[in-house]
């Protein structure tokens, strides 16, 4: 039985909206549902209905109705769980929690009080009590142990956000088939439009077996890139640190290099800034060859700086 998730319905959607460039008001014009009601649902406020998934599925094609409304209901199920089962904090300890975790940051533009956010985060890191953090990722290896609980959070977050790519993953991944199909991939990455790349590049990489979530880092987490596992399926998250085309594929080329060259089949392996520019290891240096080597973005990215420097906002 999957994790239910922690992050309302609305959040996700939002995060779909950034991704093909579509804002709240264009929402609006396209569905024919009003600005404030589209609000109330993107800041988690209110439930996503039978009849707005189905325009949704108009809007976002290659996202079914049913993503939707299978997310919304084992959101709903999680919140009538929590409802039952909430822990009580003290004063004190709310607010050290609070700031730890950076519940301002990560609930933002929520309603919940100080206590749901304690318990909505225990959720989130996927542990009975906060005793547990540190025993429960003490093999995550990190530069700044201090920087620890925003690397776990925005994982975290990744992870739910995988979960919406299930039924987009029918096949196994097979190294082999994927190192003949690479060129594809660049083929992809030098279209003009940098938002639509990336869409394109989770759709192929879907394809072959491979989760990709990019999700806006919180504060202190410098990662740029991580390769994980996700029901027993490689899955790839970037922060997009950087928000120009030639960094988000640098970033995206080197973790397919890692996925390639250093598979091991459960680890959570971190890139951090510092790895991209001054690789720390052999490893880091064998995934950032991939970028330059066999899809030789680099280059081709040189030779057309209008595409290279294209902002992500």
């Amino acid at each position: 039985m999957s994790a239910l998730p922690s992050v309302p319905t609305g959040k996700v959607i939002k995060n779909y909206l950034d991704e093909y460039g579509i804002s709240q008001k264009e929402l609006s014009a396209r569905t024919g549902v009003s600005e404030k009601h589209l609000s109330h649902l993107l800041n988690g406020s209110s439930r996503l209905t039978e009849e707005l998934a189905l325009k949704l599925e108009k809007v976002l094609p290659g996202v079914p109705a049913s993503y939707w409304l299978n997310y919304e209901t084992k959101y709903r199920e999680a919140l009538a769980r929590e409802k039952a089962s909430l822990q009580t904090f003290s004063s004190d300890e709310l607010q050290n929690l609070s700031i730890r975790f950076r519940f301002k940051e990560v609930f933002q533009g929520l309603t919940w009080d100080l206590q749901r956010q304690a318990n909505e985060m225990l959720s989130l890191l996927k542990i009975s009590d906060y005793a547990n953090f540190e025993k429960t990722y003490s093999n995550l290896v990190v530069p700044d142990r201090s920087h620890l609980e925003s690397i776990v959070i925005w994982l975290n977050v990744c992870r739910e956000t995988a979960e919406l790519q299930d039924e987009e993953i029918t096949e196994s991944f097979d190294p082999k088939t994927f190192r003949t199909l690479l060129p594809e991939l660049k083929e992809i990455a030098m279209n003009e439009d940098a938002a639509f790349s990336l869409a394109n590049a989770k759709k192929w990489l879907n394809n072959k077996g491979v989760y990709l979530v990019i999700q806006e880092a919180i504060t202190n987490c410098k990662v740029r890139g991580a390769l994980t596992y996700y029901r027993k399926k490689p899955a790839i998250f970037l922060s997009l640190r950087f928000k120009t085309h030639d960094h988000a594929w640098f970033a995206l080329a080197h973790e397919i290099g890692h996925l390639l060259l250093h598979p091991n089949g459960k680890e959570t392996s971190l890139t951090f800034e510092d790895d991209m520019a001054t690789p720390s290891s052999l490893q880091e240096e064998e995934a950032n060859s991939l970028f330059d080597g066999q899809l030789q973005l680099g280059r081709l990215m040189e030779m057309n700086e209008e595409i290279s420097k294209v902002s992500l906002l």
